[in-house]
C-alpha cells in the first residue's frame, strides 16, 4: 500500500488529506500545473515551499476511474511506487 497526501480546494481554500492506495490500481500520473502555479503565485493557504510540485493520479477500479491531486512531482510519486520493490537482474 502507498500513503499519499491529497490536496483539494473549496472556495479558494486548500485542504490536505492522507489517503492510502493500492499502487497496482494507479493507471496514470501526470503533473498538475494549476496547483503548481497557484502555489508560486501565493494563492494557496498552505505553508509549502515554492519548490513543491503536485501531480494528478488516476486510479482504476470497479466503479471506473477516480482522480486525485497529490503532493509530489510525477517522478517523486514514481520513486515512492518503486520503493520496496525488488528487481531481479538477469545474468
Amino acid at each position: 500500500m502507498l500513503e499519499l497526501i491529497t490536496v483539494y480546494s473549496e472556495q479558494k481554500q486548500y485542504y490536505l488529506s492522507k489517503i492510502v492506495v493500492n499502487p497496482n490500481f494507479i493507471s496514470l500520473i501526470k503533473p498538475f500545473g494549476e496547483y503548481d502555479n497557484a502555489l508560486r503565485e501565493g494563492k494557496m493557504n498552505l505553508d509549502f515551499d515554492e519548490s513543491v510540485r503536485f501531480s494528478e493520479i488516476t486510479m482504476s477500479g470497479r466503479g471506473g476511474f477516480e482522480k486525485y491531486i497529490v503532493v509530489g512531482s510525477p517522478m517523486q510519486i514514481k520513486e515512492k511506487l518503486n520503493r520496496g520493490k525488488i528487481q531481479l537482474l538477469k545474468d
